[in-house]
């Protein structure tokens, strides 16, 4: 079966745990690269990792590599890619370029020449899709050096956007940092789990996705279901081993937020993904306690900070730092902070570090 290179796409600081990711998933010539992981898969590996896949953005199939100077050169090369097996000629085309470093820096004559490259591809069949049903297929295309690299993706939304989330907060953290950090943590189903401050609940969700295998890619939409070469006997299959993982498990997880509105939105969410073993209460973090029975667990913390809120920052990891010393030894804990500043105000020695690049800042998930 032929396979395809493939490329995965991260968030910054999120390469290594893709990989990983990916070691499990049976794919091949995993090499990690900046913003994301390179790879080698079939179609149906191409289909379980956009399925299982918990914290990358989305996944690229590279088409092409190629040295050009100038642009009817790259409309040449453009069109000898087999568009056909990808693109439908009534398809909706979003060809996005970026220019480095290169002679061809006009990244909309690029687009356009990519663009006219598949559009005069003469082996392009109509799809039999209706237009309403079709989503816009994307084209990304990179020249760097005079190195162009043509990629189309396979995802569509990104791959965060669960679709479970319909209430949240100022800057919520993503689904995949979430997927993340539990992953990073090591954080196993029959280890007690506390998330004050819970916000928007994804914290709550991807660790009942993760404690019962439920594929977070299960209700996304995909463009390569469009097209030409899709199968759909093997999707099918793909998707049924997927969905045939879930399991039933019990799970010791409690979200807490002190403002009842935020809990509120927080449990609509946890509703929506059918994440219905979390228990949900109001509670001052300040006044956070081990629950009756439980000697360790692991607890997650996402203080406010930047736009989420005003006041004094560092009093909150000052007193998070207390709390965490005088109530909760031998527990683990996952802080996450946005400066050296905060950091120094827990107070406590940090035995890991992750650092992530989130909404354009760099912020630092200790574990404590």
């Amino acid at each position: 079966m032929e396979k395809l290179n493939c490329f995965a796409v991260t968030l910054p600081g999120l390469e290594k745990i893709v990989a990983e990711e990916l070691g499990l998933l049976s794919v091949d010539q995993i090499k990690v690269d900046d913003g994301g992981v390179c790879f080698q898969t079939t179609m149906d590996g191409l289909f379980r990792v956009n399925l299982r896949l918990r914290c990358a953005t989305r996944i690229l199939i590279r088409l092409a590599e190629f040295r050009t100077h100038s642009f009817p050169e790259l409309y040449n090369k453009a069109k000898k890619i087999q568009w056909e097996r990808y693109i439908s000629a009534n398809a909706t085309l979003d060809v996005r370029a970026s220019c480095h470093g290169t002679k061809l820096l006009h990244t909309g004559r690029v687009e356009l020449a990519v663009t006219d490259a598949i559009r005069n591809k003469h082996a392009l069949p109509e799809s039999t899709l209706k237009a309403s049903e079709m989503l816009p297929q994307a084209v990304l295309v990179r020249m760097d050096d005079d190195i162009c690299s043509i990629s189309i993706d396979t995802s569509g939304e990104r791959l965060d956007r669960r679709g479970y989330r319909h209430h949240s907060g100022k800057a919520p953290l993503r689904e995949t940092i979430a997927a993340a950090i539990l992953n990073w943590s090591g954080w196993q189903e029959d280890e007690a789990l506390l998330l004050p401050m819970c916000g928007s609940g994804t914290f709550a969700v991807e660790a009942e996705w993760m404690a019962t295998h439920r594929a977070p890619g299960l209700d996304h939409a995909f463009p390569f279901k469009q097209w030409p070469s899709f199968k759909e006997k093997r999707w099918l299959r793909v998707y049924a081993k997927a969905e045939a993982m879930q399991r039933d498990v019990t799970v010791n997880i409690l979200a807490s937020d002190l403002d009842r509105e935020i809990l509120e939105q927080a449990r609509k969410n946890a509703k929506a993904a059918s994440a219905s073993r979390t228990q949900f209460a109001v509670q001052d973090v300040l006044q956070l306690s081990p629950p009756a029975g439980v000697k360790t667990g692991l607890i997650i913390c996402n203080p406010p900070y930047g736009d989420r809120i005003k006041g004094d920052v560092k009093s909150i990891y000052r007193q998070l730092g207390e709390l965490f010393k005088t109530s909760f030894e031998g527990w683990r804990m996952v802080v996450i902070v946005p400066d050296q500043g905060c950091e120094n105000e827990l107070g406590l020695p940090v035995k890991r570090r992750l650092k992530v690049k989130h909404g354009g800042k760099w912020v630092h998930i200790l574990q404590l």
